[in-house]
């Protein structure tokens, strides 16, 4: 039988490496409350004999999930957050949300299509991502060419072959402008497969002059992750995305706040109007003639739309404001 005395205000589960997107409210709401932190392996059954927290947060709605909701918990709240993939697996099927108090979405797309094609009964809500702002401060403006785009791993709904098909449209109108794209070494077939095809299109497109492919190494601590990151973006003037899919996606989010003026593939990805619809581009021409208008600004202008860049990030995702919506869910 699960051990029902109280020791902590919050248990929180995940897999192991998978808690990036949670860290910063995790680290804020540690200030207040005391946290379990559980990354079970092996032995996934002896997982509810672990729980001692008057709040359960499983973050991704699968497996953990899914061993969570076996029970109706008693004088516990459990709540589970979904990211975005999840929706479209079996582990829909296989939750018993009769037994979850309610599933925190990311993004008011998903929240809709689960509460119309999967459950209409379990209570729901759209929180936002976090984002801890003292790691990436307002770097000094430059009237430079450098655009930037990163994520974790290169793979294909990142965008980053129809990104270099773009960019190279973009140097025939201005061919001082130079790219960089980031993202870690490969360690799955599908990113390592994928790193062949931006290999290969960098050579057709004969962009080796002007583009900078980066893998690095994959980094797990937190915070020299971010500290390198906000080196990196440092030395860059605009932040581009071309994801398919990701609405909020964080390396924009950063890129923002570090001072970067922004330019998001719209016309394909219809979810990041919610998040960042004054950066969203409703055609490749468009952005192409947003990005050579920026560049032709004169400093003063482009200082006073970095820092409203910036105000927007800090307001709306702000690890301090987010955490405060997760309190008031979780203790309310």
């Amino acid at each position: 039988m699960c051990n029902e005395s109280i020791k902590y205000d919050i248990t929180f589960i995940c897999r192991r490496g998978k808690d990036h997107f949670a860290e910063p409210i995790l680290s804020e709401l540690a200030k207040t409350y005391t946290i379990q932190y559980l990354y079970p392996e092996h032995k996934r059954d002896l997982l509810l004999n672990q729980i001692k927290g008057k709040i359960i947060w499983v973050e991704w709605a699968h497996k953990f999930a899914k061993i969570v909701s076996k029970k109706k918990w008693k004088n516990k709240k459990v709540f589970v957050r979904l990211h975005r993939y999840e929706i479209d697996t079996d582990y829909m099927k296989k939750i018993k949300w009769q037994n979850i108090d309610k599933i925190i979405f990311v993004n008011k797309n998903f929240e809709k299509q689960f509460t119309e094609n999967i459950n209409s009964k379990v209570e729901t809500v759209t929180i936002t991502n976090a984002l801890s702002i003292s790691d990436f401060p307002m770097r000094q403006i430059k009237n430079t060419k450098k655009l930037f785009s990163y994520s974790i791993a290169f793979l294909p709904w990142k965008g980053y072959l129809e990104l270099l098909d773009s960019f190279a449209k973009l140097l025939i109108r201005d061919n001082s402008f130079h790219l960089s794209i980031l993202a870690r070494k490969p360690q799955t077939n599908l990113e390592g497969s994928y790193i062949g095809q931006i290999n290969s299109r960098l050579q057709t497109l004969r962009l080796k002059n002007f583009v900078t492919k980066i893998e690095r190494e994959n980094i797990t601590d937190f915070v020299k992750d971010r500290k390198n990151i906000s080196d990196c973006l440092s030395q860059h003037d605009a932040i581009i995305s071309f994801s398919k899919k990701e609405s909020f996606h964080y390396a924009f989010a950063e890129g923002l706040l570090s001072g970067l003026q922004g330019f998001y593939n719209a016309w394909e990805n219809p979810l990041v109007k919610e998040f960042w619809s004054k950066w969203g581009y409703n055609s490749e021409d468009d952005m192409i003639a947003g990005i050579l208008q920026w560049s032709n600004l004169s400093l003063k202008d482009k200082e006073k739309i970095v820092q409203e860049n910036r105000n927007y990030v800090i307001k709306n995702f702000g690890t301090n404001n987010i955490a405060k919506v997760y309190e008031n869910e979780f203790f309310s």
